[in-house]
């Protein structure tokens, strides 16, 4: 059971992992609900309880010591860190690896007081699941920040009508700014826009 819920919880995402890794969580969840049983069903011996959980404890101690030892195992047990975005650009298959969706780039680096893409000169995925970002420091000096944060327009190849509202830009000036970058909003993975009209555009790959 050990493994089949470690491994339904790699499958599952590192999103969903919080600051966990795999094993860890594994062990807390099944330690917890074994103890519960000694509390919740006082009939039974409490040998039922305390072996599983010792036997639990041994099996996360001999994980530990093979994950040090043995890289190939670390990394089928835990993974392994992830490049999100470089250069303001975001990986789109690592997105699509790990399951992220637009709104989970955009809340991970707003967590991190970022609201310009064009900022983040790397955003790593950890094997826990948390996103750690290295800002580009000629670009936080370079870029003309206005009194209203970027607001994505468009996200997954739809327009946003509740964002173009508070970025004060038309959506016939979308239209246009998609025209002149020659693409369809079927194919705009992600169109951000702040309120000078200034915006970052990301074409979905093929």
């Amino acid at each position: 059971m050990f493994l089949i819920v470690m491994f339904s919880l790699r499958i599952m995402g590192k999103k969903n992992l919080g600051e966990f890794q795999p094993s860890d969580l594994v062990s807390t969840m099944l330690i917890s609900n074994l103890t519960s049983i000694a509390i919740e069903a006082p009939e039974l011996p409490v040998l039922y309880s305390i072996i599983p959980i010792l036997l639990i404890m041994c099996f996360e101690v001999f994980t530990s010591m093979a994950v040090r030892k043995n890289e190939k195992i670390a990394q089928l047990s835990q993974g392994k860190a992830m490049i999100l975005v470089k250069n303001g650009i975001i990986n789109q298959q690592v997105m699509q690896d790990l399951r992220f969706t637009v709104n989970d780039v955009l809340e991970a680096i707003r967590a991190k007081d970022i609201f310009y893409l064009e900022e983040v000169k790397m955003a790593i995925v950890e094997t826990t699941g948390a996103v750690n970002i290295y800002t580009d420091p000629n670009a936080q000096t370079n870029i003309k920040k206005a009194d209203i944060p970027p607001f994505d327009v468009i996200s997954d190849g739809k327009l946003k009508k509740e964002n173009l509202i508070l970025t004060g830009i038309t959506e016939e000036k979308v239209y246009k700014i998609l025209e002149k970058e020659k693409t369809d909003i079927s194919r705009v993975l992600l169109m951000l826009v702040d309120g000078n009209c200034s915006y970052n555009l990301t074409v979905m790959e093929n």
